[in-house]
């Protein structure tokens, strides 16, 4: 408000002469260098050409600057050209493409003209285009990126099996880890959605809206200070000319013995179709995509709990059925050469119905006599929704120099309902049962407000500059009843409100041989808690975030990196609310508003070929860990909480390397040998544990004839620590095979996932007086058939990624 009351007094004083004179001086070089591009469009009998395609490229690189649409008599026009060299492309279906000569626009030139005149086409760029093929790995300055959107083991997957892919990446328990670290952050399109269960909403969204996924290891003071290493799942966004859509339909399931745990052998499987849609012309861009997923999916949990004397020996199987609907669209507008406005929104909503049965048998230690036993049902109801909307512009400054700034306005709501009816009985006598339910509504919603400045100083040193506000509110209404009777002591009403305010600035030096990067961020947190009406939380802090890179180049192709960061890992809005979460009859989990930050400093080196990361040393020190599953007995119940418990170090050494053998065998390999260790005090006992475990993975294609592609991808883990648990090997065999038909508009993919069914957990807990023997598996092996076909204007792509091969330049131009 301050700024704000200064700034409005200045402005009210100031010459009014001055800022018209200056508002002259800054528009006359624009003036002056403005032009026109008009021309026609004609066939070859002189005849004019509507709605043809017309579209204005830098000379240089290809960039699309500007496009249009030729009118009734043929014409059409470009305005606002500023100086340069461009070429000029017009495309219509049944016409040869025709390339402009290179044209000049200089400061003195006005008008541009530039006639076609159209052949027809005998063979419409069937063999006149030449496409680059991306890698599936990409190694950039900040980022390594996963090209995914042609995989056939990611054909027809969800998010969540698609992120199997990334190198480093292992699911354990439904939650996404590298390397088997939680300390990792989920983004889509570049967006954090720290509220929502985001691995939920990624285990039921359809793959083949995926273009490529970004790991940022090291991010940067650009980027938000909470959480470690980033994920960010890149969405389909065609900016292709034309009309352009692809439709999809994948099939999957599998029969699965579950006679283990009582459930005889089941079928599972899913039904899942997507629609993607894309028209750019002229000054706009549409595009939308909309997918359905309906499916059934299994949870195996076996646990083993030695409390006093006793064991008691438990599985559960969960069956869970549901429907999964998506809709995503937005719109471009270029509203000039150097402005662009745009807007987003996605709305999405999943309905699941759960049965879960529980069959727990007591017996007076390891080998003793049977002394107990009961069931459990666990039926669930849940309803979740979600709507994110953004409006973004953009203005360029100096194309050339990168000189530009951004506005995003978000705003996120998600809705939450969720019901588990729990029955517990002796198996002798069912229909005397003990009953209670949770009915928990958990509405969310959240604003942000980000702006980013880049300005280069000189051709070597670039600056950036931000700010970013962001609001949100959570409520969480926890009804519990037993046998139908509201239970007050462990129902609960939370309200969450967290408001987090930041700045920074980055700069970055470009020497023949050097590559420098430095950045801080500055961030102020503000959190209430509010039980029952009654505060019971309450934060307020600002921090600092350092970070620091650099690249040496000994030669074009041998680089050293180094870096550092200070990061904040911030206690979840569901680890902060104090109630308790019944998962079984005997398991639950509580939250703790005590919670702290925790903070994370790493360092890392990279040996770098070609750009790519060959050999690496990464080391992070962490205080004040967040424990989130720190075990507790309350009876015969074991509840886990989240605890501020230990000093975390944790040592990756990293070795990576390409596959290539001959003409059609290529893909990568690497491995990771990972210490972990933990320091921590709990329970009045110390908990000091370490080890070492390797990481394995890999993806190899093979290019079979006809058009055929095999894949071979996965991983192997030996058993490693994470927290209190002490997690057994994990390994995991996905085979694809693709082909590609009717002039390459059609794609057909089969994939086999989780071969030898390994993707098994099984861990321990061995700490004090809880001991616990941990065992789950879950619908990872299946069998999977995709099939995607493209259509509209499949030919013709925006130059900056495709260019004719042929280019019949039968153009006349003429500058005036």
């Amino acid at each position: 408000m301050c700024i704000f009351y200064v700034f409005q007094n200045n402005y009210a004083y100031m010459n009014i002469k001055t800022l018209s004179l200056f508002s002259l001086l800054f528009m006359a070089p624009l003036l002056h260098s403005q032009a026109v591009v008009k021309g026609t469009v004609k066939d070859e009998t002189g005849s004019p050409i509507s709605f043809a395609s017309v579209s204005l490229h830098a000379a240089a690189d290809s960039a699309l600057i500007q496009g249009s649409l030729s009118d009734d008599v043929g014409a059409f026009l470009l305005v606002e050209i500023t100086q340069g060299k461009y070429v000029l492309i017009c495309s219509f279906v049944g016409k040869e493409t025709q390339v402009s000569l290179p044209f000049e626009i200089r400061e003195k030139d006005k008008t541009a003209t530039i006639d076609f005149v159209m052949q027809t086409s005998q063979l419409v760029l069937q063999e006149a285009v030449i496409t680059a093929k991306r890698p599936f790995l990409e190694q950039k300055a900040d980022r390594l990126v996963v090209n995914v959107a042609n995989s056939a083991i990611a054909a027809g997957g969800t998010a969540m099996e698609i992120l199997k892919k990334v190198p480093g990446v292992v699911i354990l328990q439904d939650r996404v880890t590298l390397g088997g670290s939680q300390n990792l952050q989920v983004w889509v399109d570049g967006k954090p959605s720290p509220y929502t269960d985001m691995n939920a909403l990624l285990r039921e969204m359809p793959g083949d809206q995926i273009e490529k996924i970004e790991v940022i290891s090291r991010p940067g003071a650009q980027f938000d200070a909470a959480g470690g290493p980033i994920l960010n799942v890149v969405l389909k966004r065609n900016a292709d000319l034309g009309f352009k859509g692809t439709a999809a339909l994948t099939l999957s399931g599998y029969r699965v013995d579950q006679r283990d745990v009582d459930g005889g052998i089941k079928n599972y499987g899913r039904i899942n179709p997507s629609l993607n849609l894309n028209y750019r012309s002229g000054k706009i861009n549409l595009f939308g995509n909309s997918s359905y997923n309906k499916g059934r999916y299994y949870s195996v949990i076996k646990i083993d709990r030695f409390i006093g004397d006793d064991l008691y020996i438990g599985h559960n199987l969960d069956n869970t059925e549901y429907e999964f609907k998506n809709l995503r669209f937005g719109a471009d507008y270029y509203a000039g050469q150097k402005t662009t406005l745009g807007a987003t929104m996605r709305l999405w909503s999943r309905k699941g119905a759960g049965d879960g049965f529980n069959a727990t048998t007591v017996f007076a230690g390891p080998g003793g006599p049977q002394i107990d036993a009961f069931d459990t049902d666990n039926i669930t109801d849940s309803k979740r929704s979600g709507l994110y909307s953004n409006v973004n512009a953009k203005h360029e400054f100096n194309k050339k120099t990168g000189q530009q700034l951004t506005l995003d306005l978000d705003f996120n709501q998600f809705t939450s309902r969720n019901i588990n009816d729990l029955a517990i009985y002796a198996p002798e006598t069912p229909l005397q049962r003990s009953l209670s339910r949770q009915d928990v509504d958990q509405p969310a919603k959240i604003y942000v407000v980000k702006t980013d400045y880049t300005h280069a100083i000189d051709s070597t040193l670039k600056l950036d500059a931000g700010l970013k506000f962001s609001f949100a509110n959570i409520h969480n209404d926890l009804n519990f009843y037993r046998n139908e009777v509201l239970s007050a002591l462990e129902s609960n009403d939370f309200l969450y409100k967290e408001n987090i305010n930041a700045a920074y600035i980055n700069l970055s030096k470009s020497l023949p041989s050097l590559e420098l990067n430095a950045g801080l961020r500055t961030e102020q947190t503000r959190v209430n808690g509010f039980s029952m009406n009654e505060e019971v939380l309450t934060r307020n802090y600002w921090q600092l975030f350092p970070s620091a890179s650099a690249l040496y180049k000994f030669t074009k192709e041998l680089g050293l990196q180094a870096s550092f960061s200070r990061r904040i890992n911030r206690p979840g809005f569901q680890q902060q609310n104090p109630f308790s979460y019944f998962i079984d009859s005997l398991t639950y989990s509580r939250g703790n508003p005590r919670l702290k930050p925790e903070i994370t400093n790493t360092m890392q080196l990279n040996l770098t070929y070609d750009n790519q990361p060959v050999f690496g040393i990464n080391y992070t020190i962490t205080d004040d860990v967040i424990v989130e599953n720190a075990p507790q007995l309350e009876g015969t119940k074991t509840f886990t909480t989240s605890e501020n418990l230990a000093v975390q170090r944790r040592l990756e050494i990293q070795l990576n390397f390409p596959v290539k053998i001959g003409k059609y065998i290529d893909g990568f390999a690497g491995n990771q040998a990972i210490y972990n260790a933990y320091d921590a005090n709990y329970l009045e006992t110390r908990y000091k544990q370490s080890r070492w475990h390797w990481l394995a993975y890999w993806g190899i294609n093979v290019q079979l004839p006809a058009e055929t592609k095999l894949e071979i991808g996965g991983f192997y883990m030996t058993k490693f620590l994470e927290e209190f648990l002490l997690v057994n090997k994990l390994a995991a065999l996905n085979l694809g095979l693709s082909k590609t038909f009717w002039d390459k508009k059609a794609r057909l993919a089969l994939s086999y996932n989780d071969v030898l069914y390994s993707e098994i957990t099984n861990a321990i807990i061995d700490f004090k007086d809880v001991k616990v023997n941990f065992y789950q598996r879950e619908f990872s092996r299946q069998l999977r058939l995709s099939f995607s076909y493209q259509f509209g204007n499949t030919q013709m792509k925006n130059p900056a990624s495709k260019r004719a091969a042929s280019e019949n330049e039968t153009s006349r131009v003429k500058i005036e």
